[in-house]
């Protein structure tokens, strides 16, 4: 018979509840929300010492919250920029309590049992929409969009994937994990999410790669030079594609092959984010004061989008969105939030890759590699914002520990 011990059974029902209430939380709203704070709020009481250090520790993480409540004082719309940056704040201090409260097997546990009810739910629920940019009919469960829908399977598919492969403790932890990816991966081919679905698999493709690599039998200077050159080669390709975006060629190229040369409205969406952009570039418009009923941007972004006033919408570019939001001093510390994930990938990846790294490297490549063309981090009562918090913290402790075996060892 399996025992669990009570701190155990304490922490996996916390993160189920946590978890819970954010995969829920299109459906059921305030309800979600206020379970969200109730149970977040128990773990910040309970552990207030260990939380104020984690916030600490991790002060770049709440820059983009402080960033958010700082916005009310040139946000067009002071109001909602308060509510949403007070709602942004809580949610990001509920992250970092949760991962320095609460063991990472349990709170994967919790958070794929989530994701298997939603993901089952959401398959028997014939719960379709009518994409406005494409025509084509998608499955949008109980999450409200496919986007969301994508982005919580390919979470539910990490995470299952890590508990499944290296944290399960037992066999009932290992099923756990093994439908976790399995609800997951048909939740991601019945709502026809070709991107998610190649990039969840592209990014766990990409940890084996980075963890065979770390245990080649060669010096860590050529490991470092060849990951150095893996991403310059990288960001030119981003920014060669980002480049041609619009031309007259790309646009030739994309109906030579069928397929949309606005990338489902996406340059025209970016356009309207430019103009935004260029009406505030230094502090930009305020935390979620360009989607107002009323804003001239939103009102034109609601339109090329197809969907009605007042949902909730973004510029589908990470770049875009947040420079929008916080202006050139928002894309400063975006990049170098990138350029901190990208060290750290680095420094475990040149020998010290270990397999509880699978989570939150897949985690990050994921999401890196669709920054171009989607947003997905930093929004309240989001579960892609509390894992940023969980696998920025977990990505943190192995760089540390890869930088001082680096530092005892080899080159540093």
């Amino acid at each position: 018979m399996l025992e669990i011990k009570k701190d155990t059974a304490i922490g996996i029902t916390a993160s189920f509840l946590i978890t819970s209430a954010l995969v829920w939380n299109t459906f059921l709203g305030s309800v979600a929300a206020l379970l969200f704070i109730l149970v977040g709020g128990t773990v910040i009481i309970f552990h207030l010492h260990r939380t104020l250090l984690g916030i600490q520790y991790n002060w770049i993480v709440m820059a983009y919250p402080i960033l958010a409540l700082l916005s009310v004082l040139w946000s067009q719309y002071p109001e909602a920029t308060f509510r949403s940056s007070i709602q942004f704040i809580l949610t990001t201090v509920i992250g970092i309590a949760v991962a320095y409260n609460i063991k990472k097997e349990q709170f994967f546990v919790g958070l794929s049992c989530s994701v298997i009810i939603i993901m089952a739910l959401s398959l028997v629920s014939n719960r379709v929409e009518t994409n406005g940019m494409t025509g084509e009919t998608v499955l949008i469960g109980y999450l409200g969009s496919k986007n969301f829908l994508a982005q919580t399977a390919s979470i539910g598919f990490f995470v299952g994937f890590g508990l499944f492969y290296t944290l399960a403790k037992n066999k009932v932890e290992k099923i756990i994990g093994l439908l976790s990816i399995v609800f997951s991966i048909a939740v991601l081919l019945k709502a026809k999410s070709l991107g998610a679905t190649v990039t969840s698999f592209g990014s766990i493709f990409a940890c084996f790669c980075l963890y065979h690599f770390s245990n080649l039998a060669i010096t860590q200077r050529a490991q470092k030079a060849t990951v150095n050159l893996l991403y310059l080669l990288a960001m030119c390709v981003i920014i060669f594609v980002y480049i041609i975006f619009g031309t007259p060629e790309f646009n030739h190229f994309m109906v030579e092959i069928g397929k949309d040369p606005t990338l489902t409205s996406r340059t025209l969406i970016w356009a309207e984010g430019d103009k935004a952009i260029a009406q505030a570039p230094i502090l930009g418009a305020g935390y979620d004061a360009i989607f107002q009923i009323g804003n001239p941007i939103g009102d034109a972004v609601w339109k090329i989008g197809l969907v009605p006033p007042g949902v909730g919408f973004n510029f589908h570019n990470m770049f875009v969105h947040w420079t929008v939001h916080f202006g050139y001093v928002g894309l400063t510390i975006y990049l170098l939030i990138l350029a901190r994930l990208l060290y750290n990938i680095r420094l475990i990846a040149c020998g010290h890759f270990q397999k509880s790294d699978f989570i939150p490297v897949a985690y990050f490549v994921f999401f890196i590699s669709r920054s171009v063309l989607e947003v997905d981090w930093f929004a309240q009562f989001t579960l892609a914002h509390v894992m940023f918090c969980f696998c920025w913290i977990e990505l943190e402790s192995s760089a540390q520990k890869a930088k001082k075996l680096n530092n005892k060892g080899n080159i540093s």
